[in-house]
């Protein structure tokens, strides 16, 4: 399970008990070059504060005064914190997405282990380059807004790498792609343990989480 961690303060929660509809709140994007600095000035204020002291830490006010602006100023570009974070874990994702592509570029594996031991690794290197983003994606799921995006991801993911070990001949088309959205959970549990209290993954736990995920997908499809 992700490490425990404080809710959001109360005048930061949503309103209702659903899901925000971040991406229908969004203000609009900047136009000009200065207001666009001022956004990745924001962004990168909420990052450096989720690095130092989890998601917790990255209120709507810490945040401003991180990045160097106003509250109003805040206000202009994001509705709220949790609007702050969504933003800031789709331009992880974006980062993320590319890192991946370049690392499998030309890549087919050969078996399930070989398959399952490439993606825990490449995961692992990328939040180890970007402590941040582990500690939003790991511990963020108290937000709302983190939530909704990490069951989306997951999902995309689960498709990403089912097609993968089909193209690979590793599984049949038709397998249930339930197995996949296994791994990708199980994946996580395993990446936020190897990370717990540390910038570096642990190997061991990255060790033992290969050959978890390696037994579990080929129990999960064999005929």
């Amino acid at each position: 399970m992700a490490a425990v961690v404080k809710s959001p303060e109360p005048s930061e929660q949503p309103s209702s008990g659903q899901e925000p509809a971040a991406r229908d709140r969004r203000r609009g994007q900047p136009v000009q070059a200065r207001s666009r600095e001022t956004v990745e000035r924001i962004l990168d204020a909420a990052a450096a504060l989720v690095e130092e002291g989890g998601v917790e830490a990255a209120t709507t006010r810490a945040i401003a005064e991180r990045a160097g602006v106003t509250a109003p100023s805040l206000y202009r570009f994001f509705a709220d914190r949790e609007q702050v974070l969504d933003t800031l874990i789709e331009r992880h994702l974006e980062r993320q997405s590319a890192y991946l592509a370049e690392r499998e570029a030309g890549w087919t594996p050969s078996s399930l282990a070989e398959f399952v031991g490439r993606e825990l690794d490449s995961y692992a290197a990328y939040f180890q380059a970007n402590p941040n983003t582990a500690r939003l994606w790991l511990d963020g799921r108290v937000s709302p807004t983190v939530r909704a995006e990490v069951r989306r991801s997951t999902r995309r993911t689960a498709e990403r790498m089912h097609g993968v070990a089909v193209a690979a001949g590793l599984v049949a088309p038709q397998t249930d792609q339930l197995a996949f959205v296994m791994v990708v959970e199980l994946g996580d549990r395993i990446l936020d343990l190897a990370f717990r209290e540390r910038r570096d993954p642990d190997p061991d736990v990255i060790r033992h989480g290969r050959i978890a995920l390696t037994a579990y997908l080929e129990a999960a499809l064999r005929p």
